[in-house]
């Protein structure tokens, strides 16, 4: 049962690089800065869709990056959504974090603008307060693209027995 959601809309980088979201995000604190979502905390879970259209001249990789010491300056890669080609078309990708986590092997992750969780990895178990995105374009990148993203706080939802 979703509780919250968080959106941003965002255009990635126009050149080679990588940018954190810089605009205000939907349903975020209002004691956030502009490009952070939060809190997200509160909730067992997250679906998390992100709606992409690949930039002009060069590669696009998106990341969602939390923040775990609530610092608002360390942050560590959480998903990173498959990577898109040069003027690859409108793409739909749906991720889920959840507390709920089997046990895996450590993954190596990357930390601020300098990612490295392999693409189309989503990470589980606990996650902070604080979410952003780090968009990062390739070589040859000569213009932006649409970047929306939205993610759906979540809890488990009790039912009464009994009807009571």
């Amino acid at each position: 049962m979703p509780l919250a959601n968080w959106v941003w809309n965002e255009t990635s980088p126009s050149a080679a690089g990588a940018a954190a979201s810089s605009q205000a995000v939907q349903g975020a604190a209002s004691y956030l800065p502009a490009g952070v979502a939060g809190p997200v905390d509160d909730y067992a879970a997250l679906a998390i869709v992100a709606e992409l259209v690949g930039a002009t001249g060069g590669t696009l990789d998106v990341y969602i990056q939390q923040n775990p010491s609530g610092d608002g300056v360390t942050w560590f890669d959480l998903v990173h959504f498959a990577q898109l080609s040069a003027g690859h078309g409108a793409v739909t990708y749906e991720s889920s974090v959840s507390l709920y986590s089997q046990a895996t092997s450590p993954v190596v992750v990357g930390k601020n603008a300098a990612p490295a969780l392999g693409a189309g990895t989503s990470l589980n178990g606990a996650f902070s307060d604080r979410l952003r995105l780090l968009m990062v374009a390739g070589a040859s990148t000569t213009a932006g693209a649409p970047v929306k993203v939205t993610v759906c706080g979540q809890r488990p939802r009790t039912r009464e027995v009994g009807g009571r």
